[in-house]
């Protein structure tokens, strides 16, 4: 009996090592992406929000200095000025929805820091391109931009926006727990943002038709864009700060 008792204690609570339980990896992405977009799909706080940014935006440009069509370089500029600040609105929802509903800290026990990475990248990613697709065919309409070569203007959106997913999630990890995230959150990724922005600028502008070729600002912001979501997976666990103790 004495036997049985003791090792009965050595089975209490206090002693068993508590382990976290994760699944495969991508079934970890899978789960985090198809969560923030459920959450999303009800409450539509950052879609809405950025885009009703976009619209508003677009609307005053174009009270401001009306038709674009003559003007490639300036159309360029606006109509990344947009997104950018358009972005920043829905980039900083990723994670400080988990620290508002407190579950930070379960996520980090249940998923890989790689796997968080991932599915708010995805997360990310999606709504950027969404943003993309409601403003950028509403500016070509509303300034009277012709496109004239249209595959340099979708890579030059598409592989901005993945750029911008990477870098974005990095930087909401990192401010999840600030004040005035959404305004910090600009702040500290438009630096790591301005070479994809500025690369990104010179396709749109030749896109319209202000450079012959734009080939080079492609390449350049195929890397960057490539070396973003590469420093995200390397960086990622040491950015996201752990649980207070």
């Amino acid at each position: 009996m004495a036997k049985s008792k003791s090792s009965w204690e050595r089975m209490t609570p206090t002693n068993i090592a508590l382990e976290p339980i994760r699944a495969g990896w991508w079934r970890q992405v899978g789960a985090i992406a198809c969560k923030d977009v459920l959450i999303e799909w009800r409450t539509r706080h950052a879609v809405g929000t950025a885009i009703a940014f976009a619209v508003v935006s677009l609307t005053a440009a174009s009270l401001s200095v009306g038709s674009l069509r003559d003007e490639p370089n300036l159309a360029a500029g606006v109509m990344w000025v947009i997104l950018f600040f358009a972005s920043c609105l829905a980039l900083g929802r990723a994670f400080t929805k988990e620290e508002d509903a407190h579950t930070a800290n379960l996520l980090r026990l249940t998923a890989e820091p790689s796997a968080i990475f991932a599915g708010k990248f995805l997360f990310n990613l999606l709504l950027l391109m969404l943003i993309a697709l409601v403003t950028v065919p509403l500016l070509l309409a509303v300034m009277g931009v012709t496109v004239k070569v249209l595959s340099w203007l979708v890579i030059a959106v598409g592989v901005a926006m993945v750029a911008m997913a990477a870098l974005g999630t990095m930087v909401g990890a990192m401010l999840a727990k600030a004040q005035s995230r959404t305004t910090l959150l600009g702040v500290a990724a438009f630096p790591l943002f301005f070479p994809a922005l500025a690369a990104a600028l010179q396709a749109t502008a030749a896109s319209f038709g202000a450079a012959p070729d734009a080939k080079d600002a492609l390449r350049f912001l195929s890397a960057y864009a490539g070396a973003s979501v590469l420093a995200g997976f390397v960086l990622f666990e040491s950015v996201w700060s752990t649980p207070e103790k």
